[in-house]
Parts: C-alpha cells; structure tokens; sequence
C-alpha cells in the first residue's frame, strides 16, 4: 500500500497537482519541485484550451456525429477545462491538507501498531478497487494516444498528450479525496475495535482503561475535525467534479449510443468507449461510497460498551461520541453518499433519454 501511495504521489507530481514528493515515508517540497509545479501549471492552463478546441472541433466533423448536436463537444470540453483550472489553481489549499492528513496517518499507524489491530478487509478491498479504477482509467487516456493518434504530426501528438494528461488530473483529484476519507475511516474502525476491546476485558487497574479511553478520546476527536476539514477543502472541488462527470456522463452516454448505430463508427472504439465510460462511473461511485462509509463507522451503534460496568470516563466518552454526528455536506448543498450517487445516476439516464429523443425528431426531419 505504501508502494502505491508512492507511485501515485510521484505521477500527480509529474503531471503539477502537488509540489510535495514522498521520500522513506515523509512529504519534502524543495524549491525545484515548487518551481517545477508552477511550470507545468502554467504551461497546461495557457496550452490547454487550444488542444481542446482543436479537439472539440475535430469532433464536430466525425462522419456519425449529428450536425444539429455540434456544439455538444464544445460545451464537454470547456466544462473540462474549468474543473482543470479550479484543481490545478487550489493546489496549495491541497497540499496543506495533504501535510495535516499526513500526521493524522501517522497517529493510526502508531496506534494500530501499538495494540496489534489489523485493517478491516471491507476497506482493503475498497481501496484496491479505487486503486484499478484510477490505474485503468489513466492508462486507457494515454493508451489512446499510440492506438488512434500515433503516425500523426508531434504537434498533433503533442496536443493529444496534453488533453489526457489533463483528464487524468481530473481522476487524480478525486482520488485523493478517495483516499483521505479512507484513512479516517480506517481510523474510526480502529477507534470502533479498540473500544470493544477495552470495554469487554477485565481491568486489574482502572487508571490503565483511563488512560487508553484518552487516547481513544482524542484520536477520535483528531480524525473527525480532519474529516471535517478535508470536506471544507475539498467540498467546491467534488461540486465541479460532479457536474464535470454529471455532463461527461450524458453527453457521452448520448454520442456513444448514436456511435454504435452508425456503420462508420469502429467496433474497437466502441469498446474502448464503453469500458472507459462505466469504468469512470465506477471511480465516482467509490468517492461517494468512502464518504458513507465513513460516516457509518464514525456513528456505529455501540451497545456493548453498556453491557458491563460503566466507569466515569467510559460515561463521559459515551456522551461525547453520541453529541458527536459528522454532517458532511459538499459546499453546504447535500451528503455525499450512496443514495445521492443513485440520483445522480437517475438524472443522468433521464437527460440521456431526453438527448436520444431529440435526435430521433431531428433525423426523420
């Protein structure tokens, strides 16, 4: 996992979403790597809205694309380009947070190693599953590079590399959201076991199951203040990502039909479009997912702890953990979770279905 972590950290550095590498466990930033940031920053939001526009109009004039939908491509790309440019500009709000996450993760492992808890495997799974998503989604957008752009001019080339580098921040960005909520979640189920623990053995010394309730006390309050700032941070970052995958979602869901009914459209392509397009919705499943998940740990119900004898400072944090209910909202406006996905993903089939019928007037026109 640490290896991953690594990895990915490396690649978001190449591509300027942090100027903060990983080296033997710990986050550095130098002057070379912030300049180096800035650059790349700088070099994509200047260049960026030519190869998108040159990659929209393209689009336009691909034999199965209807002529009365034309500006459908226009509006994907431009959508794109603002989410890009809002990830990319609140970077350093990204990488303080990035720094706090950091100490937080430290304290779990130092906790979990103390005592000898292990991961749940629900989580492990789960973060090997947003882990292939990230990893096919990233590899398919430069893939498509040699398949269907090799042979071209290196300034055409070139372009095509800028856009999906491009795109692939927009799957980077919500993998850290990913994997910052996953480790409170891990935290919290930590907290949940260790708290079973100490309130099903028997204490010899009553200060000894004291002194560990403080410190579950104050890893707790430690993981819900950072998981309230982590969607403080990033709550107008996963705004424009949904609606930049909102939009993904019906335009492409909409072209990818029409493409599959023409006899000029590649099989191949098809393919390629299907995989990229569930693979993605996938991706963002996971990222409301992690956040309900986290929340269910965080308020577990704990019957257990009244079951046997009721110390002080066990009474005290039962109270605290009870007058304590994350209520996580993205910019204010509604919880991430399970049931906001399956809207989403409602709304989406309803303004496909809309877009399909559109088309079906205009070709008997």
């Amino acid at each position: 996992m640490e290896r991953i972590t690594q990895i990915y950290n490396g690649y978001v550095m190449a591509i300027g979403m942090t100027s903060y590498f990983n080296v033997s466990g710990k986050f550095k930033q130098t002057r070379i790597t912030q300049a180096y940031a800035l650059v790349i920053n700088a070099f994509t939001l200047i260049l960026l809205p030519v190869a998108l526009w040159e990659a929209a109009r393209t689009a336009t004039i691909v034999g199965w694309m209807p002529p009365f939908i034309w500006i459908a491509p226009y509006v994907l790309h431009s959508i794109s380009y603002v989410v890009i440019a809002y990830t990319l500009i609140s970077r350093y709000n990204r990488d303080a947070m990035l720094l706090d996450l950091d100490l937080v993760i430290k304290q779990v492992n130092r906790e979990m190693s103390r005592t000898g808890k292990r991961m749940n495997s629900k989580l492990q799974r789960l973060f090997a599953l947003k882990t292939f998503t990230l990893t096919y989604l990233c590899c398919a957008y430069m893939m498509s590079i040699l398949v269907w752009r090799w042979g071209q001019s290196w300034t055409y080339i070139m372009k095509a590399l800028l856009i999906n580098m491009s795109f692939n921040i927009l799957i980077a960005s919500t993998y850290f959201y990913f994997v910052s909520l996953w480790h409170i979640a891990r935290g919290y189920d930590f907290v949940n076991q260790q708290l079973q623990e100490i309130t099903s053995a028997d204490w010899n010394d009553l200060k000894e199951q004291a002194e560990e309730l403080r410190s579950l006390w104050a890893l707790h309050a430690t993981l819900s203040r950072t998981a309230q700032r982590i969607n403080r941070h990033y709550g107008p970052q996963m705004l424009a990502s949904r609606f930049d995958h909102f939009i993904f979602s019906i335009i492409n869901g909409y072209l990818g039909t029409v493409s599959v009914r023409h006899e000029d459209a590649a099989s191949i392509e098809n393919v390629y479009g299907f995989f990229l397009y569930w693979i993605r919705s996938l991706d963002f499943f996971l990222n409301d997912y992690i956040c309900d998940l986290m929340t269910e740990y965080q308020s577990e119900h704990k019957s257990y702890m009244t079951e046997g004898h009721m110390s002080k400072e066990l009474s005290s944090y039962v109270i605290y953990e009870h007058s304590m209910r994350l209520n996580l909202l993205v910019c204010g406006l509604y919880p991430a979770n399970r049931n906001k996905w399956m809207h989403m993903i409602a709304s989406i089939v309803v303004h496909s279905s809309l877009l399909l019928q559109f088309h079906l007037i205009m070709t008997k026109i």
